[in-house]
């Protein structure tokens, strides 16, 4: 009977001092768009099984929008719906509100909302950006007036419903300065972290605040070169942040860095994404 303990008590610890193979990697979808072409400004949705630095296509959804141009989508899964945010015109054409489409495929998809930015004088409405905290939805959007220069602010908007079709008016982020565009937030303990293209500088910039979404916000220095836009990140299973950004200023493409702080971040690699553009990245 000793033995018989014995045995399995040694088999015991054997399997417990046996190497565990890793954590799957993180499936994450992308959803993008292409360039400034008629015919490149729709949704495209990517795949990574990889933890995201491989992505092949999932579905091209031909989808536009009701202008029929669709820039910057940030995608949102809520409730077992998928959601995108997006810019309604280019980047040359005047543009008031931004819309909200919705799927439960990713790959067909309604549009449900046009929320109008509620900024007198509007000029442009760019790159909003889902900011889910709790049960609280809410959209970060970069907003200019007609007038004054360089005066991009992002203000944030709060569904009013689960269904992502009613929603409040713009509370500014105060503190985060003028002239900001592609302002992306996550929460870590209770320090908001934004990242933000300065239009100015054309440097991302990362800004953080312990007071609340919309105050207190205190420049943390740049990332990277110059000449990229459109952070986004994206949390991994293994508990870290993947950032990433368009290298707009060589004609596009999309590169990625990692941290585990949020603070300190790796150099920036090249993502393999065919003809990938600002866009934003979930787990799937």
């Amino acid at each position: 009977m000793k033995r018989l303990l014995a045995a399995v008590l040694a088999g015991l610890l054997c399997v417990l001092a046996a190497p565990r193979p890793a954590a799957a990697a993180t499936t994450l979808v992308y959803a993008t768009f292409k360039g400034d072409a008629a015919a490149d400004e729709e949704l495209w949705i990517y795949q990574s099984t990889n933890g995201g630095t491989t992505y092949s296509v999932l579905s091209d959804t031909n989808f536009h929008g009701p202008t029929g141009v669709l820039r910057d989508p940030s995608i949102l899964k809520y409730n077992g719906i998928y959601y995108i945010a997006y810019t309604v015109q280019s980047w040359t054409t005047n543009s008031t509100y931004f819309n909200i489409a919705s799927s439960s495929n990713l790959t067909s998809w309604t549009n449900i909302a046009s929320i109008p930015s509620g900024i007198a004088s509007t000029k442009y409405t760019w790159a909003p950006e889902f900011y889910v905290e709790g049960s609280t939805v809410r959209i970060i959007t970069s907003v200019a007036a007609t007038t004054c220069s360089n005066c991009f602010r992002p203000y944030v908007y709060t569904a009013q419903n689960t269904a992502l079709t009613s929603w409040s008016g713009p509370a500014q982020m105060w503190g985060l300065g003028t002239n900001h565009i592609d302002t992306f937030v996550v929460k870590s303990g209770s320090t908001w972290h934004a990242f933000t293209k300065d239009e100015t500088g054309k440097y991302i910039e990362h800004w953080t605040t312990t007071a609340s979404l919309t105050t207190g916000w205190i420049n943390r220095g740049t990332l990277f070169s110059s000449g990229y836009e459109g952070p986004s990140l994206v949390r991994l299973d293994n508990g870290s942040w993947r950032i990433y950004v368009d290298r707009y200023s060589t004609g596009g493409g999309i590169y990625t860095a990692t941290s585990t702080d949020l603070n300190t971040w790796t150099g920036l690699s090249t993502v393999s994404c065919a003809g990938c553009r600002h866009g934003t990245a979930i787990a799937k």
